[in-house]
């Protein structure tokens, strides 16, 4: 005998569901729809979008895998006693979209209203076989569903016999386990009326907070039991019979107030212990000339290298723009700051050699064979002729000119730069 019911996915809803299940995405079936078929049992056909004779469209109230069959959708809607007049021949399930995914036909039956004097809850239930049951959205609107009273009576009598029931917290109410215990720590059970009694029956043995102390039975047990010797009961002070504190002479080894640390005994450990080193003291910026190649322990060689201000943030604010002088070689003066003796300069500038400017004239003077010349001064005797406009002076009375030169090394010592008599020390700065 050929199937006369059935359900199938339309067109439309294959072709949705292979897209859903080829890109992960899923089918979110949303609402059923009962017709009547035009008063005629209609077969279903997937070339369908829409009922022959549509009577009825509402969200649906179930929306489930069989558990008996992984591959089968279950979808159920319930119609309530005060809706009807009206047979029941065909059934469309259809998408968020608006869509008609699935249709079926079923058994001819009239759904009566209360009016005719005839009323039932209606459970239209369809079972769709489909592909990939993951791609397909399980999910219904609990704001319009309608539960059957079998349904509601059934799940029920299921929980009044399970015993999967919430647990209470300290933050949800739910079942509770009991415990006598007065050791526990548990936050899941509640305590009896034993522990209860146990827990009052301690206290009652135990000091009171509120009177600190006072309802010790034996004071002086209670100190030794503390190891607390005469000292306890005495005050503190500076005469006989009270307790010695701060610097008081009579603490053995104690610094003095009066002494200004002139009784440290290990003033470098006293230091060392503070986080002061060599030279703490100065402020973080200043150079200072160091005798060995290599800078203490905390210090940097000017020597103009770049720093960040993450790994010294005191020294950034000495030299903001991040880079140490470089005092190799070089002498430090005085910033002038308006005075007008070294003009012109900006703090941390440097300056090239110079000295002051040597002058000095020759007249149309008359020379004589026998010039004197001394110190600096040097020169080639050179006698010139008439061709260079020059009148030859008189046998034995002088020549024409003399070619000089100067030259300080003849006097003083000379170098590449001018400088005053130095020692050479490697400068540094604290590093912080």
């Amino acid at each position: 005998m050929a199937t006369k019911y059935l359900a199938l996915l339309t067109n439309i809803g294959a072709a949705k569901l292979a897209k859903a299940t080829a890109l992960g995405t899923k089918v979110e079936i949303t609402q059923l729809a009962v017709g009547d078929g035009n008063g005629v049992l209609p077969t279903p056909n997937p070339a369908q979008t829409a009922l022959v004779h549509e009577l009825r469209r509402a969200p649906l109230n179930m929306l489930t895998v069989d558990p008996a069959n992984a591959s089968q959708i279950i979808a159920e809607q319930v119609i309530p006693e005060d809706v009807g007049g009206w047979w029941i021949r065909e059934i469309g399930l259809f998408d968020k979209d608006g869509d008609m995914v699935a249709i079926a036909n079923c058994a001819e039956t009239y759904k009566p209203q209360l009016q005719e004097g005839s009323g039932r809850v209606q459970v239209i239930r369809v079972i769709l076989i489909v592909s990939s049951t993951e791609a397909v959205t399980l999910k219904i609107d609990p704001a319009v569903v309608l539960a059957t009273r079998q349904y509601v009576h059934s799940q029920l009598r299921a929980h009044e016999q399970s015993r999967n029931h919430p647990d209470a917290s300290t933050t949800e109410k739910g079942l509770v386990q009991l415990s006598s215990s007065v050791t526990s720590d548990s936050e899941s059970q509640a305590a009896t009326s034993k522990a209860v009694k146990i827990a009052m029956d301690n206290g009652s043995a135990r000091l009171a907070k509120d009177r600190n102390l006072s309802d010790l039975p034996n004071t002086a047990l209670a100190r030794q039991n503390l190891e607390l010797g005469d000292s306890s009961t005495r005050n503190v002070g500076t005469t006989a019979g009270t307790v010695a504190s701060g610097d008081d002479a009579r603490i053995t080894g104690a610094m003095q107030k009066s002494q200004n640390g002139g009784d440290i005994p290990d003033v470098a450990k006293f230091l060392q212990n503070l986080g002061l080193g060599e030279g703490s003291a100065l402020p973080v910026g200043v150079p200072v000339p160091w005798s060995s190649a290599t800078p203490p322990t905390g210090w940097l060689k000017c020597n103009g290298a770049a720093f960040t201000a993450e790994q010294y943030p005191k020294l950034a604010l000495a030299y903001p723009a991040l880079k140490l002088p470089d005092l190799r070689g070089e002498f430090i003066r005085g910033w002038d700051d308006g005075r007008g003796v070294d003009s012109g300069r900006s703090l941390l500038s440097a300056q090239s050699d110079a000295i002051r400017n040597i002058t000095g004239k020759f007249g149309n003077a008359q020379l004589f064979p026998s010039i004197y010349r001394d110190g600096a001064f040097g020169g080639v005797l050179d006698n010139i002729s008439q061709t260079n406009g020059l009148t030859m002076s008189p046998p034995g009375q002088g020549n024409g000119v003399v070619n000089f030169s100067f030259d300080a090394s003849k006097v003083v010592p000379v170098a590449s730069e001018n400088r005053p008599r130095s020692i050479a020390f490697n400068y540094i700065v604290r590093a912080a």
